[in-house]
């Protein structure tokens, strides 16, 4: 080898595109979108909202929530149009403050976001499967199907139904890039036929029907329910639609809207970015508080608000050991509660299982997704850079999306068998992920000035002013006040733990292990002679 080639400077990046084929049309882009946040995932809203904020208003919670969510949304989409790349907020907030910021930001986020996966067995088997078997027990008057409903509950159960969730998704998205976004854009058309039918049905049967089957089928009185609801707590009629408790019941409804930004992340691989970008981000967020609304209203009055309230905050109540008459097996979900509306078995099962698909789906979007932050990484060199390597036949990151879905399962045993810390850690991970949102705001505040050369790049929609102020800028700051409310309001329940304990002990070790492991690659880079600083500084080509 010559000198002339010995001293040739090294490249920046691995190579000058990254692979990735733009393949995802916008309508896939906002199936992504709704598929993370679940639209059918709203049968478990009213019971947690009304369970943890009794004096909140189920029915504009999400509204609170869309109000709280819109300034992240613009501010993503602002962003996202600036610089379309893999990994988002990754390499926007890196290259506006500093790498290792960029990484331990986005590091967090999809360390707390994968983490859900690992509940995905809890619900299934509690929420969906057991409640289904306890109502088709009562509809056939079988002790077989009512002891099954017990019986499947187990931790061993959740935990193996979460394996085989996460491997059927990984599997999903590591077949093709089209094959994991129409699948998730198909179900989203589906869930809004499933939602107008349960609509339908809660209509037909109205709350005078709900009340004679409960009386018939579940073994209580329904107004003793709420005599006995509102003896712990449960609110009387309607609550506000305006006030403090529905906008913290809002915030807490928050988790169901993380997943707004996704298509950001694999921004490059959209087809008509732009339009693609507010259609998912916007138009998706608008859609899913829509719908959210229309089913909770459904809910809400199809059993009777006192009834709604009572059952709830008895919930809450048997949950944290209060001795209380519980009348139903678990959490008081729509979709189970469904058999005091119909008893037609195929409904009462089409709603049940509608809630498992659509954490099928959930983990679909999440593997997704979330596999572009680690394509990013390694092709930034953070990690190894064989994770940015795409599949030639599927034009998929197979290895990105093989060690997210390790994560994945670290994660489901994890959550299951609950080992200290980590057991803990994830009951605030709403909270963690706004905490990181913090940084990506302080980075659209700053972006225009500390960044003038990108910015003056950026397309003419993300450089518009609003009274002489960047528009990013002002999004950032109108996030930053979203980021408080929230993080204030998710710490108001007792959800079991301390969040003092999980804060220092759990969420911000999460931030620290991102900025310790971004500093062992850099010192080993550096020996290779490579800067990661330095390619922290660059635009990475798409």
């Amino acid at each position: 080898m010559s000198s002339s080639e010995t001293n040739k400077p090294r490249p920046l990046f691995t190579r000058d595109a990254t692979g990735l084929v733009k393949s995802v049309s916008g309508l896939d882009a906002l199936g992504t979108v709704l598929s993370g946040m679940g639209l059918l995932l709203v049968f478990d809203s009213f019971g947690l909202t009304l369970g943890f904020y009794p004096n909140g208003n189920p029915i504009t919670a999400p509204l609170m929530g869309l109000l709280l969510v819109l300034p992240l949304a613009v501010m993503y989409i602002l962003f996202t149009i600036s610089l379309p790349r893999s990994g988002g907020d990754y390499v926007w907030t890196g290259r506006i403050f500093h790498p290792i910021v960029g990484f331990f930001t986005n590091f967090s986020i999809t360390i707390l976001a994968i983490s859900f996966l690992g509940a995905i067995g809890t619900s299934v088997s509690q929420w969906c499967l057991s409640e289904m078997f306890y109502d088709l027990g009562l509809v056939y008057k079988s002790s077989s199907l009512m002891s099954l409903a017990t019986s499947i509950e187990t931790t061993n159960n959740a935990f193996w139904i979460s394996i085989l969730f996460i491997l059927i998704a990984a599997g999903l998205v590591a077949a093709k890039t089209s094959v994991a976004a129409k699948t998730m854009r198909y179900w989203t058309f589906a869930s809004w036929i499933i939602g107008a039918i349960f609509i339908a049905t809660v209509l037909y049967a109205g709350s005078k029907g709900f009340e004679a089957n409960f009386n018939a089928l579940s073994g209580a009185n329904y107004a003793q329910v709420i005599t006995a609801g509102q003896a712990v707590g449960a609110h009387v009629g309607v609550a506000p639609a305006l006030s403090n408790a529905s906008l913290y019941a809002g915030a807490l409804g928050l988790l169901g809207y993380l997943s707004f930004n996704y298509s950001s992340y694999f921004a490059a691989e959209i087809k008509h970015g732009n339009r693609a970008q507010v259609l998912a981000q916007l138009g998706g967020s608008v859609t899913f508080a829509i719908f959210s609304v229309a089913m909770l209203a459904a809910m809400y009055y199809g059993m009777g608000p006192n009834f709604a309230n009572s059952i709830s905050s008895l919930y809450t109540a048997h949950l944290f050991g209060a001795p209380v008459n519980y009348p139903y097996v678990g959490l008081p979900m729509a979709s189970g509660l469904a058999v005091f509306w119909t008893q037609n078995p195929i409904l009462i099962v089409l709603f049940n299982m509608s809630f498992v698909v659509a954490l099928l789906m959930l983990a679909v979007a999440i593997l997704f997704t979330l596999s572009r932050n680690l394509f990013a990484w390694s092709f930034d060199r953070v990690i190894p850079v064989s994770f940015a390597d795409v599949n030639r036949r599927t034009g998929t990151p197979l290895k990105a999306i093989t060690v997210m879905t390790v994560i994945g399962i670290f994660f489901a045993y994890v959550s299951n068998y609950q080992i200290g810390l980590f057991g803990e850690l994830f009951s605030y991970g709403t909270a963690g992920t706004f905490i990181a949102f913090i940084f990506v705001a302080l980075a659209a505040i700053a972006f225009p000035w500390r960044r003038k050369d990108i910015f003056a790049l950026a397309h003419t929609n993300a450089k518009k002013k609003i009274l002489g102020i960047p528009a990013i800028s002002l999004a950032g700051i109108f996030s930053l006040i979203s980021c408080a409310i929230v993080i204030y309001a998710l710490i108001l329940p007792d959800f079991g733990p301390s969040f003092t304990k999980i804060f220092f002990e759990g969420i911000i070790p999460t931030f620290i292990a991102g900025v310790v492991i971004y500093a062992i690659s850099s010192v080993i880079r550096s020996k290779q002679g490579i800067s990661l600083s330095l390619i922290g500084k660059e635009i990475p080509p798409e």
